[in-house]
């Protein structure tokens, strides 16, 4: 197969017998003055390249105490760290690329594990030897090239030992597969550190066609879009994760940009998902052909998987693909022996172009490779996979990963599918924990942050209809993104842990005592999802949320006729405590005891003055649970929620009559100040009133924080000596946690309910849907007055209010703190904590 123009012999599947120097020389040759690589920082020509390159590959020949050690070089994202990566190749030195965002100890690791000497180092001594020996070394295509250290996901990251032929081999693997053009722009979207990284770097060196390197921990996804269009790039080489980032920056229409020259998408790695293609192609992509990917360091390529334009992408993680002609892919069981197709088991791979093994580690080279003769090796990945139906390459993760759930065998891949394949959803890591001498499953799960982040329970939910009890993960733990380590790869060790379960639920059987226990318990299992429950588990420590607590005490009541308000629950929120209290109430007759609650007791122990917190409209007092819980915790908290919102009641019609009765249940708890005040949204209006009202009947208001409120345009301040608009709210009063949804069929009996909410009850999403519009009505013809004490105003994402915006209401002292999140959501996991880290430097 023809390279482009320049001549080359592009072999896809023999070993190349060449040094890396004797391609670049041809190539250099004919690509004189065409661009090399370009970042955001710098560019330089393969002329200069070449130049730059020889000049500093003469000072590494220089005898002295360094031989032929091999070379440390800090791979920077710029063009000048090309130059010394091209230096070091061509000096016949091997390569040892050290990232800049390496933990020192993992780099001292490195040093110490290759024996490596700084290019630094070298050039300084070079530069105090006066006397100067020619040392140059003539390398053998079968030399090391460069000395690839691992990520180090599972266990010390190790030295892979990677020949000029290989390096060269893997390139060109690659430019067949793209079917790499004359006039490519090859975007460069990983580190070049990255093995994959550095292959699409030398892929585009040796066949003379400009790269151009992005490196995303350094130039983000907000600005790639723009880069990509004006440098006309035609292929992206990236990681899964970073695709699923560049999606998300991406707001295009669905179909084909025309302004995109984008042709084909790589992705490196790990796992790719067939929902991260077709939502990266939905954003404009619709031309682009894309390609899964699957390498190791120590064998190159193994398959790869093409994805034309027209093509439907596979449910799930797409197959790794057929085994490239080449490499002989075989799954063996735990004794070696071959297993047929649609069985897992370890995946080998023998060819002949393979890596030499692990840099002084002989014991470690022995138990992985193994030489079959005529220059033939097998290789023992330490992967599971299968061959599928279709002679596809299905990898199933580590070998080490499967574990037994109650006695069943679980794949934490296969439970990664199923999450991801929850809508709302855009990245997952499944793991196992060992839990009370148990393993249990763990998911960490990213939210779409277009859209209200999603509760535990409502995942696990999901995840309970495709999979059976024992493989839905007991604990699913929110995150704003995945943490992965230097190279891309999902860092487990930085992964947070779960609050242990208060016993081990490994066993067939829940430790329940009493039948409200097991009445309670199917009750919950049902709203969070968990087959499995102890009595002293936690509802809102298993990810539920309000919404899940208010579903889950209707549930309760139409079980066993008990009315268990939010304020109760709030101080009884095990299996045991809540059993209990449902058992006390009916022998003590008292089934609607926990009716009426406008004030919710959520922390009451503490020697600092008590923070009363007024809900927004639509949302129940449980709602601040999470946020509270991130609080010190030395502080007596409580939530007031709407009159009719949990039980009977006439509503409040306006802010003022809402500022009386708040006023009214706060002095039944503390009937003089100081006091000090906080309100979510529409709570935040709420809140100023109450403050004002305690100030003008002689009361000390310590502080008011305000939550995320958006004030409307006749409330906004006069920006003094600019014609600058005020800044627009763009959020309203958004339903927090509901799911209602509205249809035209369905809006009369909307209204209908609309004009009796409160006098009756409705299901959970309804109430608050109701309740939400009752407090927009509030705010339609009210004035705020201003409030002249000091106020915090913590502002979620978008929301850009300042205080000019906020002068004609806040008149004293204001600070603004911002934190992550959506007005939605921060109230919510996993953005509530950063909220209450904020709320309580705001009151200290």
């Amino acid at each position: 197969m023809n390279v482009v123009d320049l001549g080359l012999e592009r072999t896809r599947y023999a070993v190349i017998d060449e040094t890396i120097e004797s391609r670049w020389r041809r190539v250099t040759s004919m690509q004189h003055d065409t661009v090399a690589v370009v970042t955001p920082r710098d560019q330089i020509t393969f002329a200069d390249l070449e130049v730059r390159a020889d000049a500093l590959a003469r000072e590494l020949d220089i005898r002295g105490p360094h031989g032929r050690c091999p070379v440390a070089v800090e791979l920077d994202p710029t063009a000048e760290a090309v130059v010394r990566i091209l230096a070091t190749l061509i000096s016949g030195r091997p390569l040892v690329m050290i990232d800049p965002q390496l933990p020192p100890a993992r780099r001292e690791h490195i040093l110490s594990t290759s024996g490596a000497v700084s290019i630094a180092t070298i050039l300084e001594h070079a530069a105090a030897t006066p006397f100067r020996f020619g040392n140059a070394l003539e390398s053998l295509s079968s030399d090391p090239a460069m000395i690839a250290f691992t990520s180090g996901t599972s266990g010390a990251p190790k030295g892979v030992v990677l020949s000029h032929s290989m390096c060269l081999n893997k390139a060109d693997e690659l430019a067949a597969a793209i079917d790499l053009r004359p006039d490519d722009h090859i975007g460069n979207l990983l580190p070049v550190s990255f093995g994959a990284g550095i292959t699409a770097l030398i892929m585009g060196l040796m066949n003379g066609v400009t790269v151009y390197c992005w490196d995303p921990r350094v130039d983000g996804s907000s600005t790639l879009g723009s880069w990509l269009r004006r440098n006309s790039i035609t292929t992206a080489h990236c990681a899964p994760s970073f695709l699923r980032a560049w999606t998300q920056q991406n707001a295009a229409e669905p179909g084909a940009d025309p302004q995109s020259s984008l042709r084909v998408v790589v992705t490196y790695g790990e796992a790719v998902h067939g929902d991260d293609y077709q939502r990266h192609r939905d954003r404009g992509f619709a031309d682009v052909t894309y390609v899964n990917w699957m390498a190791t360091t120590e064998t190159g390529v193994v398959a790869y998987n093409v994805f034309p334009p027209a093509a439907t992408f596979p449910e799930g993680i797409v197959p790794a693909g057929r085994a490239r002609d080449g490499k002989e892919v075989r799954i063996v069981d735990s004794e070696g022996n071959q297993l047929p197709d649609g069985e897992i088991g370890e995946i080998h791979v023998i060819s002949s172009d393979l890596a030499d093994g692990y840099h002084g580690d002989p014991e470690r080279t022995a138990q992985r490779f193994t030489p079959l003769g005529d220059g033939i090796s097998l290789y023992r990945t330490g992967d599971r996979g299968c061959i599928d139906r279709d002679g596809e390459l299905q990898l199933k993760g580590r070998l080490d990963d499967a574990v037994k759930i109650r006695g069943y065998l679980v794949e934490p891949t296969e439970v990664d599918v199923a999450v991801r394949a929850v809508a709302g959803v855009v990245d997952a890591a499944v793991i196992v924990r060992t839990e009370n001498d148990h393993p249990e499953l763990c998911a960490y799960v990213v939210s779409d942050s277009q859209r209200i982040a999603l509760s535990p329970a409502e995942i696990r939910r999901a995840v309970s209809l495709s999979l059976p009890g024992w493989m839905v993960p007991r604990h699913i733990v929110m995150l704003a993104s995945i943490p992965r380590n230097e190279r891309g790869k999902i860092d487990r060790n930085a992964l947070p842990t779960p609050a242990p379960a208060a016993t081990s639920t490994s066993t067939a059987t829940p430790t329940l005592e009493t039948i409200t226990e097991f009445r309670v318990a199917i009750i919950w299992s049902k709203i969070i999802g968990i087959e499995s429950l102890d009595r002293d588990d936690d509802f809102f420590a298993l990810g539920a949320d309000s919404l899940a607590a208010a579903e889950m005490l209707a549930a309760l009541r139409a079980a066993v006729l008990v009315t268990v308000s939010a304020a109760q629950f709030a101080g009884a929120t095990t299996i045991r405590e809540l059993a209990a209290l449902v058992d006390a109430m009916l022998r003590n007759k008292k089934r609607d005891e926990g009716r009426a609650s406008v004030l919710v007791p959520l922390a009451t122990s503490g020697s600092r003055t008590p923070l009363f917190l007024i809900t927004g409209a639509g949302a129940p007092a449980l709602s601040f649970l999470a946020t509270v819980q991130a609080m010190s915790g030395d502080r007596p908290v409580y939530a007031l929620q709407a009159h009719g919102m949990e039980s009977r009641g006439l509503p409040d019609r306006t802010v003022a009559k809402m500022a009386d009765r708040y006023i009214r249940e706060i002095r039944k708890v503390r009937p003089h100040g100081p006091y000090v005040l906080g309100g979510y949204s529409h709570g935040g209006f709420v809140t100023l009133e109450i403050a004002n009202r305690l100030h003008a009947e002689g009361e000390i208001v310590e502080h008011v924080v305000i939550l995320d409120t958006r004030l409307r345009e006749n409330m906004i301040g006069p920006r003094p000596d600019t014609t600058e608009p005020p800044a627009p709210s763009e959020s309203g009063e958004p339903v927090l946690n509901a799911r209602a949804r509205t249809s035209k069929t369905s809006v009369l009996g909307i209204w209908l309910r609309y004009q009796v909410a409160g006098i009756m009850q409705f299901d959970p999403s309804m109430q608050w849907y109701l309740f939400y519009h009752r407090g927009l009505a509030s705010l339609r013809k009210y004035a705020p007055s201003p409030y002249r004490g000091s106020v915090t105003v913590i502002r979620g994402d978008n929301n850009r209010q300042d205080a000019h915006d906020w002068s004609a209401i806040a008149t004293g002292q204001i600070t603004f703190e911002d934190v992550a999140g959506s007005h939605e959501d921060i109230l919510r996991a996993p953005y509530a904590v950063a909220t209450g880290e904020a709320l309580e430097r705001a009151l200290s």
